[in-house]
């Protein structure tokens, strides 16, 4: 199957503002076919130390991904990490489900593509709708010059992904307590995994029970060893280590993705029994579903001419003569 890259919407202004957070909503046409990723792409000039900390990837608070008034895409993070030299949540969970940021190795010259997997097969007269919050930028770190583009890569999938929204639940310190995590009803979905969040940079989970999996609680650690990122499973730019390249990371600080193993959920929602530690105080966790769908379908679908008259001033002329 033929793969190709369409650009489907660009803009010199949806970008992120120094001092308060920003929020947008862009929309435009789509073609048909099967959307193998979705790549939301920033490209500018940034500041001599860095317009972040570290990844460009920290500035995003909330990203939702909207296919003809359906929702397939719903990211959200409560922290903001422009200002340390971390992975950034978005970043981690698009590791965890098969996708990942591509950015230039540099403070100044920015080039960031967030390729989120999709496999969504489109019919014609399709739209898409983005909205998207950014963290705001410290003062005088703006980028110049910039351009905010989205681009559908379309191929083959074996699958759809879904990316659910979060359930919020007050977590009390040391205290097991039940979070039961809603799933999107889709015929035939299966449950890959949780991403849970915590409402801090701090790593104060101490077990979480996963009912369907086990009555015993997994410690963060294991947690990590399961979904992968214990053996540095991520990636991601530190702009203080630029020269570099990319940093090796084996966790972000708050954030957990629990592998369920493709869950077939009929009752439309899991349970988790969530313990953090003591002195953590009362803290409200987000568990987000992320759910895979049996797909079909081709490539980009573009129109293919089978008839034509040849065209020329010196048949004009004469066509119009002789009538």
């Amino acid at each position: 199957m033929a793969v190709s890259y369409t650009k489907i919407y660009q803009d010199a202004t949806t970008l992120p503002a120094e001092g308060a957070t920003s929020q947008f909503n862009v929309s435009n046409p789509i073609p048909q076919g099967l959307v193998e990723s979705f790549i939301v792409q920033i490209k500018g000039t940034g500041v001599a130390g860095g317009t972040t900390a570290s990844t460009l990837t920290t500035i995003f608070n909330n990203l939702r991904i909207v296919f003809n008034g359906d929702q397939w895409f719903n990211f959200n993070t409560p922290v903001d990490s422009t200002a340390a030299s971390v992975n950034s949540r978005l970043n981690t969970m698009l590791q965890d489900i098969g996708g990942f940021t591509s950015e230039n190795v540099s403070n100044t010259a920015v080039d960031m593509s967030i390729v989120i997997p999709c496999g969504i097969n489109l019919p014609a007269n399709s739209r898409f709708e983005v909205d998207l919050t950014y963290f705001a930028l410290a003062a005088g770190n703006a980028l110049t010059g910039a351009n905010f583009e989205l681009w559908a890569k379309y191929g083959s999938s074996s699958n759809a992904t879904i990316v659910g929204n979060a359930t919020s639940f007050p977590i009390p310190a040391a205290s097991q307590t039940l979070m039961t995590v809603a799933i999107p009803s889709y015929k035939g979905a299966k449950v890959s995994g949780i991403a849970l969040q915590s409402p801090t940079s701090n790593d104060n989970l101490a077990t979480c029970v996963v009912q369907v999996l086990g009555q015993f609680g997994m410690t963060p650690t294991y947690i990590r060893g399961a979904s992968g990122a214990s053996q540095n499973g991520y990636m991601y730019l530190d702009t203080g280590a630029d020269s570099f390249g990319l940093v090796p990371s084996s966790s972000t600080a708050g954030y957990y993705f629990i592998p369920t193993y493709d869950l077939d959920v009929s009752s439309g929602s899991l349970n988790l029994l969530i313990t953090t530690v003591a002195g953590a105080g009362t803290e409200n966790y987000t568990a987000t579903p992320i759910l895979r769908l049996p797909t079909g379908g081709r490539g980009e679908s573009t129109p293919t001419q089978t008839a034509s008259v040849a065209t020329g001033s010196s048949q004009a002329v004469l066509r119009r003569a002789e009538e």
